[in-house]
């Protein structure tokens, strides 16, 4: 493999523990196999060598990597593996030390949130309260002293988080039971509480490897130590590049690196093989405005890259302008898979999608859904097809227990046998309530509901969008079954987005026809490979574009408003900006609007900055 002389020196190094700082596009992952490679060839056991990813799919592919380059069998890297994957491998061979039986449970996400809501109810918890509750307490584990995270909670967030932290707990230990995060929690007990644990996997792992290094918690730095019985460490990831602070990530653990091991040698990948010098220049200058960053000079031999910025309106006229820069530069012989909309929340992706159809260029949604298919979309668009279309089951079936009103598959499968002459299940329901079929808790729940209904189909379709939320109870809804704060705010800045557009048609026939040809036409090219990607900067990390938009850079949008109040939170949003710019190779525009959602927004701070290094 052909390697540069930064690469392979870091490749070449043995004897003490190795921090590569790796810029963007500057060969990290073929850094970290090389490494691995060259363990093997000086006479290092691949099955003991420990290395470390943040993803399986990174995992999967580094394996891949490796039984090219060594010409071994996949099977001959047990190790190769993300934390969660490792450590609960250690943990099924020694579950009875820690007081549980074979075989162990992993709870899903679901029956997590089912535990916690009859948690919460048994101690009169609102349920708008669980999805801060299950964030506070998932952090607080990977923090890697829950009590102690937990006691620096407000006094009133603390004493309820303790009560549901000390039941959820003990509810698991007698369901035999472990959530994602105590794989993690309690392997970390085992190795640092058990000296026969620790000393057997310190001396089966002869070479421990990190990527992503930037992006450790607590926990796993606290794991990563106590796998660690010699000085053969070797860590690779990019501080710059560290924006996962909201999911508990420590970018501290990177920087102080030096400072825990002070006979460490550091090497530094500056040379950035995606993006033409002026792009990474740009990187360079941006990133300059955060204090908290371990230095290094990146560069680029590329040269003919093209930056700027515009300003528009409102967000119309950006993504008018946005497909037409698109439409030029695939005349230019770009294709549209080389090119990508980047935006900080997805409620973004609305107009974009909605020009690009009406301009007639495929695209994909990178990393999540598109606009009209996401669950609250889904939701309050069928209520309002219910109010408008009664015949519509589809629609109806969705809504009748959206938030539950009782009734379940089997009063729905009631409903549905008491059709007559292929009458739709909401006449059908109405039908029956008049003869007083249903128990009294049903019939009020369907009283109300009708009632509403009706009432929306004289209603402009954003103030039926509203009584949805409000009368309904649809705001509720989604706060209880949200699982965390940040998952909350994104559906909530979903049906923001969703209300303004709403607005601007007069009526909800007008509106409907709208959202239907909208998914009809995305139906027909679903997932378009060829297409260009819509995605949140978040998804798009590690990908690289020949053309990359960022949109949408503006205060409170990017840098996002819960970060505001924070200088840690809004170096974090800076080091995202610096993803962003860094995902393009040669041309990147960076737009904003002076107006959105009919309110004045301001250019964000970032974009000020960039303005200022492209003077």
């Amino acid at each position: 493999m052909q390697l540069s002389e930064q690469q392979k020196n870091a490749v070449l190094h043995t004897g003490t523990p190795a921090l590569v700082v790796a810029g963007a596009g500057s060969g990290k992952t073929r850094t970290l196999t090389a490494k691995i490679a060259y363990l093997i060839e000086k006479g290092y056991d691949p099955s003991r060598i420990l290395a470390i990813t943040f993803t399986n799919k990174a995992a999967e592919e580094m394996k891949t990597r490796l039984v090219k380059q060594t010409r071994l069998s996949i099977d001959r890297f047990p190790w190769v593996r993300t934390y969660h994957s490792a450590c609960y491998t250690i943990l099924k061979l020694h579950a009875e030390i820690l007081g549980f039986k074979h075989p162990l449970q992993i709870l899903s996400a679901y029956h997590q949130q089912k535990l916690y809501k009859d948690i919460a109810a048994s101690l009169n918890i609102e349920k708008s309260s669980i999805p801060g509750l299950i964030s506070d307490i998932s952090k607080a584990k990977n923090f890697a002293d829950p009590l102690k995270y937990i006691e620096h909670l407000p006094k009133i967030k603390k004493a309820m988080t303790l009560a549901v932290f000390g039941r959820y707990e003990q509810e698991l230990r007698q369901r035999n039971s472990l959530d994602f995060d105590n794989i993690l929690l309690f392997t970390r007990d085992l190795l640092r509480n058990n000296e026969a644990v620790r000393q057997k996997y310190r001396a089966l792992f002869q070479y421990i490897l990190v990527d992503e290094y930037q992006d450790t918690n607590n926990l796993q730095e606290e794991i990563t130590g106590l796998f660690l019985g010699h000085k053969n460490l070797f860590c690779v990831g990019d501080d710059w590049q560290a924006v996962y602070g909201f999911r508990g990530s420590n970018v501290n653990h990177f920087l102080s690196f030096p400072e825990k091991y002070p006979e460490a040698s550091i090497f530094k990948l500056e040379q950035n093989y995606r993006s033409a010098s002026e792009i990474v220049k740009l990187a360079n200058s941006l990133i300059g405005n955060n204090e908290r960053r371990m230095d290094k000079t990146c560069f680029s031999s590329k040269t003919g890259g093209m930056v700027s910025t515009h300003d528009f309106p409102n967000e119309f006229e950006e993504a008018i302008w946005v497909a037409k820069k698109i439409r030029s530069l695939k005349s230019m012989g770009i294709p549209y898979s080389a090119m990508a909309v980047m935006y900080r929340t997805k409620s973004l992706s609305l107009w974009f999608e909605k020009e690009f159809r009406r301009a007639n260029i495929p695209y994909r949604m990178m990393g999540s859904k598109g606009f009209f298919e996401r669950m609250e979309v889904l939701d309050i668009n069928c209520y309002l097809l219910a109010a408008v279309f009664p015949d519509d089951d589809v629609a109806f079936d969705r809504i009748v227990n959206t938030p539950k009103r009782g009734i379940g598959p089997a009063m729905m499968k009631k409903i549905a046998q008491a059709r007559l002459d292929g009458a739709s299940l909401q006449t059908t329901a109405r039908s029956m309530m008049k003869e007083r079929i249903f128990s009294p808790k049903i019939h009020g729940g369907l009283t109300r509901l009708f009632e509403g209904l009706d009432r929306m189909k004289t209603m402009k379709p954003d103030d039926a969008i509203r009584f949805v939320l409000y009368e309904f109870g649809y705001t509720d809804h989604i706060a209880e079954t949200c699982k965390t704060r940040e998952e909350l705010d994104s559906r909530k800045e979903n049906i923001d987005e969703l209300v303004f557009n709403a607005s601007l048609k007069t009526s909800l026939t007008d509106y409907l026809e709208e959202i239907v040809l909208v998914n009809e036409d995305k139906d027909d090219d679903k997932d378009d490979k060829n297409g260009v990607s819509l995605s949140t900067i978040h998804a798009s990390k590690g990908l690289e574009y020949g053309a990359a938009f960022i949109v949408g850079v503006e205060e409170e949008l990017f840098p996002h408003w819960r970060s505001l109040t924070s200088e840690a939170e809004i170096e974090e949003e800076r080091r995202l900006m610096y993803v962003a710019v860094t995902r393009a190779e040669r041309y990147l525009f960076i737009t904003s609007a002076r107006e959105r959602r009919n309110k004045r927004s301001r250019k964000s701070r970032f974009l000020w900055e960039l303005k200022a290094a492209l003077e």
